[in-house]
């Protein structure tokens, strides 16, 4: 399994897609569970799969 640690400047990128920071907007908007939210804020690895979900889910966010 390929693991991936995300870097802060990115994160803070994140962080200010949400409206607020909860679980159900954490799901809503960026598509991942608290859990990963925290990995990521603590820059411990995710899994590669969660972080291309992820990059797809970024894209899709900025155009609207």
């Amino acid at each position: 399994m390929t693991m991936v640690v995300v870097d802060a400047h990115q994160v803070s990128r994140l962080r200010d897609m949400l409206p607020a920071l909860t679980k159900a907007h954490l799901q809503e908007t960026l598509g991942i569970s608290e859990t990963t939210w925290v990995r990521l804020r603590d820059r411990r690895p995710i899994r590669q799969s969660t972080y291309e979900r992820l990059l797809k889910r970024m894209d899709r966010l900025r155009q609207g």
